[in-house]
């Protein structure tokens, strides 16, 4: 049990016991009434100086043929233009569209899908040959296209004429 006289043993959630008056907790003194509310000057609002552009001077090549890459000396610095279509975007194309020929447009689907696997092996095979960018799964993709491309086509066909 709390002994009441000494306030490191008193529970101030306990109710007080039973016949001592209660007391409300002294608030802490005043030096007057709180002060009102003063908003912060308004101030203009600052904004950083124009500053104008500075350029760094236009530098010559450091070495020959550098400004045109792919053209005779450039060197092997440089690095030739990224082809537009690579053989990585024509294989997946071309195996989309042949496992599309089975189910939907099998002639239009068939052809895209036969054409750019082509496309795919040729663009492989000329990386393979120039020594840079071979991948053996495009080649798989590509085949896989044209045999899809060619399936869509095939059962086209024959279903058409197994309906007549």
């Amino acid at each position: 049990m709390t002994d009441p006289s000494r306030p490191e043993d008193h529970n101030p959630y306990a109710p007080p016991p039973a016949g001592e008056p209660v007391v409300p907790p002294a608030a802490a003194p005043q030096e007057g009434p709180p002060p009102a509310y003063q908003p912060p000057a308004a101030q203009p609002p600052q904004y950083p100086a124009a500053q104008t552009p500075s350029y760094p001077a236009a530098q010559p090549p450091q070495h020959p043929g550098a400004a045109y890459p792919g053209a005779p000396g450039a060197g092997p610095q440089s690095s030739p233009p990224a082809a537009k279509n690579s053989a990585k975007a024509s294989s997946i194309i071309s195996l989309v569209a042949g496992a599309v020929s089975i189910f939907l447009l099998p002639y239009i689907a068939g052809i895209v899908g036969i054409g750019t696997g082509v496309t795919a092996i040729r663009m492989n095979a000329a990386a393979k040959n120039s020594g840079s960018g071979f991948n053996g799964a495009y080649t798989g993709m590509a085949i896989g296209g044209i045999v899809l491309g060619a399936l869509g086509i095939v059962l086209k066909l024959v279903l058409d004429i197994a309906l007549r």
